[in-house]
């Protein structure tokens, strides 16, 4: 599963809105020496036993193994029931058995029997364990089967939830019988962490692992698709289709998935396995913009992991009101509908591309190798977080993968500051806390350390190691150190006990000082994170890039394993720079001590990513001095930050800015020189932004233009361009067309959001609905009271879906806000029509929103 942040989702979309005592020192064969100093009393606080402390969260134990689960299902959709036959085949795995406890949440049993019995079962169920009393003993070896039909009503149980993913119904009912009039009918499962058993009975647990077979009826004008391969398709009588979708490998239950629309669908093979594209009919000419690179990833992700992709096919779907990012179901992975966009609007990012490689290699780490409890999730999501950083350095080369990872730690550093927590976590509050930066951003942090530090041989071997001895197994974290172990030769007890089971990161403060009498360079070094949220002392294996004069680089390694210490080495010439692990391998906190001075002769040596980029915001002032000239490095960030510190007054510099903005491979470096140049009003402004509205593809430079011309005196020529983008019916065009007016004032305009009205939707319509009230507050009275009232009826029609309800809701509440000093008596309006619905309109639906 990814998780996706309301802002990584929809960008650029959003962007529219919205480290001194005693010692020996000691001589290393490299010239090195190391004074190791004694440690400060360090003040160890255990945390209070009693202070929300949870109990040592166990892998669940299996008294069967379940072998096969077949499902025949059907949908009552007013009532938003599915109506179901189930037959499970299982065996005891240790011990002899009289009783069975399954999952099954909120259920209508209606017959429960052993496959062939003339009687039922004698059971007991209190709405979520229903056990079963076996007319005998049975034995390991012994395989049993249970038939049970059921009515299940996910939408009749308590909704419980978490940030990540945000309820566990299990399955979804969208729009049935046009109750909401801005949604298809769709009907869709999302089984992580254990809501599957919302819609089937089973051991919903991710220890356990069966094959399945799904029988499913619906109106024939709808598409299914489910785990597996489509192995029949029968027509009914009754206007009704009955598929069957068969899954021959085992997997995890919380893996089951089922997807029922009127999807267009498409393919393509790799290897001879099918691919399956399922998008909303009007996305067809798009699927594969929308489902980009799978043949090649399937490829890389064979080819680096040293094994090949294990399961029969490979297909992946668009849904409305998905509850998280994207899940990935064995075969057929589930996306929310921000991915849904055409083939222009995907001009502009990768985030389809990333979602899809995290999802693709879940297949390998999740779904062929799943973790055996949630307390060890890091193996599912680590590896799906570092996917998408091997394949962003496979496609386009490490700088561009060294962007990703920066947004990782920056991201996990974020959470860090608010909690911190083992990354195998055994003592959860609760299973669904387990979906966080830790799992995801640190657990793929980790990994490329670990990469770093056996070598790219060495750390293959272990993945593929890992993957061949534990494939169709749940596993914990020890199975991976064992297996790179095995790989590498390596004892890595101390980095899996540090990076994995205990919580934090160091932080470094660090200085240098060179003797030249001596001709030694020496680091004092101090790990100041404290001893309670991280471990008191880390081993960091690193090294120390040294700079000498006449553009000289000299590396030298490094071992940080002391709270305080001083490390020397022979260096007869004095630096100009030091920097501590240069190629930013650790997850740590350090500020290095930079002399500013010596910069620009650190960015000739065109160092890590990281630092160039820093490099030029720490020096941002003397950018167009800088050699190589920045604006021409191969990383469009770095071309980017040069772009705001290039002087667009400079003709000279005003030249070159034009050209990024007509010629620059990267649409945000284009849109970034165009507006440079409008800020300084550079006079070619005007032909360069109309040039730009013509020919460029991106809808990122043409909203820079539309900006650039709106300053104009004359607006003519960015009106000209709106009429015409207007025709544009596309999302982003949307957004950019209603940005363009809302900034310009136009409150003539606001017909165009009103016309637009039905054709924005999801998590987009918060930029959408922000433009329209922004105009609102330009408006005469007349015109703020209709629109406000507008507003106010969305929220109260309960044909619209819960989130565009919440948003109505939302921009009202802003709205008034926005008018209480300029229109006093217009906000105190709104806040009695807020006041009124507060009262009548708040059903159950809306407040599941307006309590996120």
């Amino acid at each position: 599963m990814i998780r996706i942040s309301m802002t990584r989702t929809l960008l650029p979309l959003l962007s529219l809105i919205f480290l001194a005592a005693c010692g020996t020192a000691r001589k290393a064969a490299d010239s090195t020496t190391t004074e190791t100093v004694d440690l400060p009393e360090l003040v160890i606080t255990p945390e209070e036993e009693d202070a929300g402390a949870q109990p040592y969260r166990a892998a669940e134990e299996r008294p069967f193994d379940l072998l096969h689960t077949a499902l025949d299902l059907s949908f009552d959709l007013p009532k938003r029931h599915v109506h179901g036959k189930a037959l499970l085949r299982m065996t005891p795995l240790a011990y002899p058995q009289q009783t069975v406890t399954l999952d099954a949440v909120g259920f209508l049993l209606h017959d429960v029997r052993l496959d062939g019995a003339a009687d039922t079962l004698a059971r007991e169920y209190d709405g979520r364990l229903l056990t079963l009393r076996l007319p005998r003993q049975v034995r390991p070896g012994d395989t049993l089967s249970i038939r049970i039909e059921y009515t299940a009503r996910p939408d009749e149980n308590p909704v419980g939830g978490s940030e990540a993913i945000r309820q566990d119904k299990g399955l979804y009912f969208i729009d049935p019988t046009d109750r909401y009039r801005d949604l298809p009918t769709q009907i869709w499962t999302q089984g992580e962490t254990e809501a599957n058993s919302r819609w089937f009975p089973t051991f919903d647990q991710p220890n356990e692992r069966c094959t399945q077979e799904v029988r499913v009826t619906v109106d024939s004008v709808f598409e299914t698709l489910s785990n597996g391969l489509l192995v029949a398709r029968t027509a009914n009588p009754d206007g009704t289709r009955t598929d069957t979708w068969r899954m021959d490998q085992p997997h995890a239950p919380y893996l089951f998935m089922l997807a029922i629309g009127d999807y267009a669908v498409s393919g393509d093979t790799w290897r001879g396995i099918p691919l399956g594209y399922y998008v909303e009919k009007p996305y067809a000419d798009h699927a594969t913009a929308i489902f980009p690179d799978a043949p090649a990833q399937l490829s890389f992700f064979s080819d680096y992991t040293g094994v090949p992709y294990p399961w029969p096919k490979y297909s992946q779907v668009v849904v409305r009101e998905f509850v998280s990012g994207a899940m990935e179901n064995t075969t057929a992975v589930i996306y929310g509908d921000f991915v849904q966009s055409t083939t222009r609007e995907l001009v502009d990012e990768r985030r389809n591309e990333l979602i899809c490689a995290h999802e693709l290699i879940h297949h390998w780490f999740g779904d062929l190798v799943t973790c055996e409890s949630w307390s060890n999730l890091v193996l599912n999501e680590g590896f799906a977080n570092y996917g998408e950083y091997l394949w962003l350095e496979h496609k386009y080369g490490p700088d561009e993968a060294e962007y990703h990872r920066r947004n990782e730690l920056e991201g996990y550093l974020s959470e860090a500051s608010q909690k911190r927590r083992p990354v195998v976590d055994f003592h959860y509050a609760n299973r669904e806390d387990m979906f966080d930066a830790h799992s995801y951003n640190k657990g793929g942090l980790i990994l490329h350390m670990l990469r770093r530090q056996l070598g790219e041989a060495a750390f293959r071997a272990g993945i593929r190691t890992y993957l061949q001895q534990h494939a169709w197994q749940p596993v914990e974290i020890h199975d991976l150190r064992l297996a790179f172990e095995r790989a590498s030769g390596r004892d890595l007890n101390g980095f899996f006990d540090q990076w994995y089971l205990r919580p934090g990161h160091p932080s470094l403060e660090w200085s240098w000082t060179h003797d030249e009498a001596s001709g030694m360079l020496t680091l004092n070094l101090k790990q100041t994170q404290d001893s309670i949220d991280n471990a008191a002392v880390y081993t960091l294996p690193t090294e120390i890039a040294v700079l000498l004069p006449g553009d000289k680089l000299q590396r030298l390694p490094l071992v940080i394993d002391q709270r305080e210490m001083e490390v020397s080495w022979d260096l007869p010439v004095k630096p100009l720079l030091v920097d501590l692990d240069p190629d930013r391998v650790l997850l740590m906190e350090q500020t290095p001590p930079w002399a500013r001075e010596s910069l620009h002769a650190y960015y000739r040596m065109q160092p890590h990513l990281w630092t160039r980029q820093d490099i030029l915001l720490l020096t941002e002032e003397t950018i167009p001095s800088i050699e190589p000239r920045p604006w021409g490095d191969v990383h469009w960030s770095v071309r980017n930050i040069a772009v705001e510190g290039m002087d667009a007054e400079d003709p000279e510099q005003a030249a070159r800015l034009d050209t990024l903005a007509r010629k620059d491979p990267h649409s945000e470096v284009r849109a970034a020189a165009l507006g440079r140049l409008a800020d300084a009003g550079y006079a070619g402004t005007a032909d360069l932004a109309a040039d730009r509205l013509r020919n460029d593809p991106s809808y990122a430079v043409v909203q820079a233009a539309l900006q650039a011309l709106s300053r104009e005196e004359d607006p003519t020529t960015a009106l000209f361009a709106l009429a015409e983008l207007e025709r544009d019916s596309s999302v982003t065009a949307t957004l950019v067309t209603g940005s363009a007016y809302a900034g310009l004032g136009r409150t003539e305009k606001l017909s165009f959001f009103t016309g637009a009205w039905e054709r924005v939707g999801g998590y987009a319509r918060i930029a959408f609905m922000r433009q329209y009230a922004q105009l609102l507050q330009e408006a005469d009275d007349e015109t703020l009271q209709q629109g406000v009232q507008r507003l106010a009826l969305e929220v109260s029609d309960v044909t619209c879906s819960p989130l565009r309800r919440f948003i109505a809701f939302r921009m009202l509440g802003a709205l008034g806000e926005e008018l209480k000093e300029s229109r006093p008596e217009a906000a105190a309006r709104i806040e009695g029509i807020l006041e009124a619905i507060s009262e009548t309109a708040l059903d159950e639906d809306l407040l599941q929103f307006i309590g996120e």
